[in-house]
């Protein structure tokens, strides 16, 4: 159950901005959460343009990693790139990969295997890479912790240039130069840019030298989509005018791998394919390759430049996506038994499970789904047969996962990541100790109030202010994401109208009424509050506000996030 929270606004300025834009108050409001307050920053907001898009040239090391891409093409060296096995990483590495195509530059690529290598730039793979004769390695989605490695790779005369979004830590690899806007000292205005995103900065700074037009860099948007709607970045700024160009590109896709994802997902005709879309729908199949086989399949799929062979690609990706799914089943039963076993679910704050052989694969979704009942960061371990643990951890608001970790760095033996989402190595035989050491600072950092999940409540509506012309209007929000969420209404005082089912395995399907006004909602794995749509008694609702197509038809309906009594 939801603890609701609903927004409180100024009114004078509610009605300013209602008068002026001629919307209705509770879309004014929306607009004020945002942080749009004047005509400038709503009709820009509106109207992302690629003209906003920041100079290249600010991100810090970038004008050194220019400057070294063109010599190794004056002196037709070879050079690989280097990519996380994630999507961001596999659509990163593609997304340079075809650049260099493009300017004539030999580039191989090289993703690691995540059950022998584990996360980010390995010293196994730099000696692969070193036979291959690679004299310069430009990471994507990885590297800013690889100080090892990197100084590995220098002592074999190999120049690496990371480009990276991950946070930075206080010491910094000594690599040939770091493009990343999180690090110290850099310029750039949008420090949220997905790895994909840092990438095609690059891309764009080396165009403006090679020549390369604006319609190849138009072209490769739909891999910048694709990418920073999977790793779940900020959809502001940046990221949300890289995206929305991206989303459009992706409908008249020239990619032969992006074309087969989209008919292999049901999405080839759709006029409006969405953030959701992507992340639901498009980017399992893509992290199955990384999770079950090689990432690297993800990597030739999107670079194909063969229809036949993309096919063949797109459809092992999904058989691959359905091992996934029956090898993560298996781990959350044995995850849930053995966390029944060791923790009181009600007073433990943090749950850290360990087992020998776990699939590394599915650790970080295991962890996910954790969350998602229990409301607690969970840390999901698999201990090899030499005895080293690779696990994934996630978290919840106000407990930064990655601080955490740093505090336990002596007992790691490495970790990367973000306030949400972290990744870590550690030995067997100190897994105990990070246990014990988590857990004190859980007990000391989350509070009663972090363990009850917040519904953040844009506004209260009612039924008469639903309409097409609010759909409209919500629609010019988009794309949404992280720091853009969808708008969460509330209506008051909603009976159901006819007898409410239970559709697919637990969803909810009704028609609500407020004021003679009838809408369809779904209620997806909200089967447990079937009683109360039965109860008779007045409800408060909170659901998003969606067109669902059908059969070429459409209508409004809400999706439904949770529900109350309203008495």
């Amino acid at each position: 159950m939801y603890q609701w929270n609903i927004k409180e606004f100024n009114d004078r300025q509610v009605n300013k901005i209602s008068r002026n834009f001629n919307i209705p108050t509770v879309l004014a409001k929306i607009f004020i959460d945002r942080g749009l307050t004047s005509t400038g920053s709503i009709n820009e907001f509106l109207n992302p343009e690629k003209q906003d898009r920041h100079n290249p040239f600010l991100l810090k090391g970038m004008k050194k990693a220019v400057a070294r891409i063109k010599q190794a093409k004056m002196n037709n060296e070879k050079v690989t790139i280097y990519g996380d096995y994630d999507v961001d990483g596999a659509t990163s590495t593609s997304l340079l990969y075809l650049f260099f195509q493009k300017i004539g530059i030999e580039a191989e690529y090289y993703i690691p295997d995540r059950e022998k290598e584990g996360y980010g730039l390995s010293k196994t793979g730099i000696d692969s890479i070193e036979e291959e004769s690679s004299s310069l390695i430009i990471t994507c989605d990885c590297g800013i912790s690889a100080i090892d490695e990197v100084d590995y790779a220098n002592q074999k005369n190999i120049d690496i240039i990371i480009t990276d979004h991950h946070t930075v830590g206080d010491n910094l690899p000594d690599a040939f130069t770091i493009v990343n806007p999180k690090q110290k000292d850099c310029d750039y205005p949008f420090p949220y840019l997905a790895g994909v995103g840092v990438a095609f900065k690059l891309a764009e700074a080396l165009a403006q030298d090679f020549k390369v037009g604006q319609n190849f860099l138009t072209e490769i948007l739909d891999l910048v989509a694709i990418g920073t709607a999977a790793d779940i970045v900020k959809m502001a700024g940046e990221n949300r005018i890289l995206v929305a160009e991206g989303l459009e590109q992706i409908k008249d896709t020239t990619n032969p791998g992006i074309k087969e994802l989209l008919s292999i997902t049901g999405l080839a005709n759709s006029k409006h394919i969405s953030v959701s879309d992507i992340v639901f729908r498009v980017s399992p199949r893509l992290n199955a390759a990384g999770r079950i086989a090689s990432a690297s399949l993800a990597v030739n799929l999107l670079t194909t430049k063969s229809n036949v062979n993309a096919h063949q690609l797109a459809t092992h990706l999904e058989k691959l996506n359905s091992k996934r799914r029956s090898i993560e089943d298996k781990t959350i039963n044995e995850a849930l038994v053995q966390l029944n076993s060791n923790y009181d679910t009600e007073d433990d704050k943090l749950f850290l499970l360990h087992k020998k052989d776990w699939h590394k694969g599915v650790l970080g979704i295991v962890a996910s789904k954790l969350i998602d009942k229990y409301k607690r960061p969970a840390i999901m371990i698999s201990v090899d047969n030499n005895d080293v643990g690779v696990g994934s951890a996630r978290s919840i608001p106000g407990f930064d996962i990655y601080e955490v970790l740093s505090k336990c760095a002596r007992h790691l033996e490495n970790f990367g990541g973000h306030p949400r989402a972290a990744g870590l190595t550690v030995s067997d035989e100190n897994i105990e100790t990070l246990k014990s050491k988590l857990t004190e600072i859980a007990d000391e950092q989350i509070t009663k109030k972090m363990l009850t999940p917040t519904l953040n409540i844009d506004s209260v509506i009612k039924f008469n202010q639903i309409n097409q012309r609010t759909i409209s209007v919500l629609k010019k929000l988009a794309p949404f994401g992280p720091s853009n969420m969808k708008p969460i209404f509330v209506a008051e005082n909603v009976s159901v109208s006819g007898i409410p089912r239970i559709v697919g395995k637990n969803h909810l399907k009704f028609r609500a009424i407020q004021n003679k006004i009838v809408i369809s909602a779904i209620g997806w794995k909200l089967a447990n509050l079937y009683e109360m749509l039965i109860s008779n008694r007045p409800l408060n609702i909170a659901f998003v506000i969606e067109e669902n197509r059908y059969n070429g038809m459409k209508e409004i309906q809400l999706n439904i996030k949770d529900i109350k009594y309203a008495d």
